[in-house]
C-alpha cells in the first residue's frame, strides 16, 4: 500500500470512526483493487481463457485456467501487453451543478469555536453542534446557524450527565422540537438516555432511559410521527416508544434487523468479526408496517440500502437493474436512497478525487478534493445522513442541502 493510500485510509477511518456500520480495514486497498478490476475492459474475459504459466523444476508447465486442468499442447510463453487503464469521466465542481443546495462557509461560528453541521432547519439554517474541547462525546451546545448572513444563535445548552461515554451520531429535528441520545457508565452497564428540547430553543430534558448493549453502547434513533423508533449498536431489533413517555417494546418480527431509514430495517449490519466477503451489509430488506421482505441481488462482498445496492463498482437495484459506476463507492449504503461518493482515479489507477453521484440520474459533481503530499482527504455519506451533507475542503466547510436538490 502506498504512503498516499495509508493517509487515505487513516482519513476515512477517523471520519467513520463514530459511526455503525464501521468500515472495514482494508477499505482503500479494496477501492484500489476494485478500479484495476473495473478498468479491465474485456480482460478478465480474456484471462479466464488464456493460460497460466507456472515454473516447476525450471520448465514451463501450463493450466489452462478456464478448466484448471493441464493444456495439451504446452505454447510457447509470451508477454501480453496489459489493456490501458482509463480514467474516470470528470463531472463539473459540486457548486456549479446545485448552486441553490451547496454553502461554503467558515470551519468556525462567529464566536470563533469549531462546529459540526447536523440538520437543515429551513433552506439557509443549519442545526449545528459544539463540543467542549472539541471532545465528540463532549456536545455542549445546539446552535441555529445561517448559511447566509453567517450568524449563530444559541439554541439549547447541552449539559451530558456524569460519566457519558457516548453521544449522538446525528441530532434529530421534527417540526417543534430537537432529539438526541447520550450513553453512560453505570456499573458494568450502559445506559442510553434519549434526549429532547424546543427546536425554537430552550432547555433540554430527558424523554427516556434504558439498558444499551456493553461495548457497543450507542442507537441509531428517528422521529416517527409521535413515536421515538430506534436500534440498539451491536444486538438489532427496532424499538419504540411514544414520545409522551411510557415502556420501550420490541416491534414484532425486527429481531436482528437495524433501522436503516423507517419504515424499513435490514440485516446483516457490517460485523468486523466476520469475513468481509462473505457479507452483503443490509442484503435482506424489511418494511416494519407492512412485513414485506427482500433479499439482496447481489452476491458478497457488498452494501445495500433501500433501493440500491453497491458492488466493486457497479450500482444493482433492488429489481435486478445494473449500472457501472463512474468511480468506486465506500462501504456505506446509499444516503437519503439517492447519493453516492465516489472515489475516482485518473489514468494508471491512481488516486484522483471524490464526486458526490445521484443514482437516479446519473448527475455528479466533483467534490473539489484532491491527493496532496499529505494523502487523498476524503469525505463520508453516511446513511442516516438527514438530508445532509457535509465535509471540510480548504480550511472552510462545504454543506449541502441533499433535500434541496431536485
Amino acid at each position: 500500500m502506498t504512503n498516499d493510500l495509508e493517509m487515505s485510509l487513516a482519513a476515512e477511518l477517523a471520519a467513520a470512526a463514530r459511526h455503525a456500520p464501521r468500515p472495514a480495514d482494508d477499505l482503500l486497498a479494496r477501492v484500489e483493487e476494485g478500479h484495476r478490476r473495473r478498468r479491465r475492459h474485456g480482460a478478465a474475459g480474456f484471462a479466464a481463457a488464456a493460460a497460466v504459466v507456472l515454473l516447476t523444476a525450471g520448465a514451463p508447465f501450463v493450466i489452462d485456467a478456464a478448466r484448471g486442468t493441464p493444456a495439451a499442447t504446452p505454447p510457447a510463453v509470451a508477454t501480453t501487453k496489459a489493456p490501458v487503464q482509463e480514467a474516470d469521466p470528470t463531472y463539473p465542481p459540486i457548486e456549479k451543478v446545485w448552486p441553490d443546495a451547496v454553502h461554503v462557509v467558515p470551519a468556525r461560528l462567529p464566536n470563533g469555536r469549531p462546529f459540526r453541521p447536523e440538520v437543515f432547519l429551513d433552506d439557509h439554517t443549519v442545526l449545528v453542534r459544539t463540543e467542549r474541547d472539541g471532545h465528540a462525546d463532549k456536545m455542549d451546545g445546539l446552535w441555529a446557524y445561517d448559511v447566509e448572513a453567517r450568524t449563530a444563535r444559541l439554541l439549547v445548552p447541552v449539559t451530558p450527565p456524569p460519566k457519558t461515554v457516548g453521544t449522538a451520531s446525528f441530532v434529530l429535528a421534527d417540526r417543534d422540537r430537537l432529539y438526541w441520545w447520550t450513553v453512560r457508565k453505570q456499573e458494568r452497564k450502559r445506559i442510553v438516555d434519549i434526549w429532547t428540547a424546543p427546536r425554537a430553543g430552550g432547555t433540554q430534558r430527558r424523554l427516556t432511559t434504558f439498558e444499551g448493549v456493553p461495548g457497543y453502547g450507542g442507537i441509531d434513533l428517528e422521529i416517527v410521527g409521535d413515536k421515538a423508533v430506534w436500534t440498539l449498536w451491536g444486538k438489532g431489533g427496532v424499538f419504540e416508544m411514544p414520545l409522551s413517555g411510557g415502556k420501550p417494546r420490541l416491534l414484532p418480527g425486527t429481531s436482528g434487523y437495524t433501522l436503516i431509514g423507517w419504515p424499513w430495517a435490514a440485516t446483516p449490519r457490517y460485523d468486523h468479526k466476520q469475513r468481509i466477503n462473505k457479507q452483503v451489509i443490509f442484503g435482506d430488506l424489511l418494511n416494519i408496517e407492512t412485513g414485506k421482505r427482500s433479499k439482496a441481488p447481489v452476491e458478497p462482498f457488498a452494501s445495500c440500502g433501500i433501493s440500491w445496492c453497491v458492488k466493486d463498482g457497479t450500482l444493482v437495484g433492488r429489481d435486478g437493474r445494473t449500472r457501472d459506476l463512474p468511480g468506486m463507492p465506500d462501504i456505506f449504503p446509499p444516503a437519503f436512497d439517492r447519493f453516492l461518493t465516489l472515489t475516482q482515479s485518473g489514468k494508471g489507477a491512481e488516486l484522483r478525487g471524490q464526486v458526490l453521484y445521484e443514482l437516479a440520474t446519473g448527475r455528479g459533481a466533483d467534490l473539489g478534493l484532491r491527493p496532496t503530499k499529505k494523502g487523498m482527504p476524503t469525505a463520508t455519506l453516511d446513511y442516516r445522513a438527514r438530508g445532509l451533507f457535509w465535509y471540510g475542503r480548504d480550511g472552510k466547510q462545504v454543506i449541502v442541502n441533499l433535500g434541496a436538490i431536485r
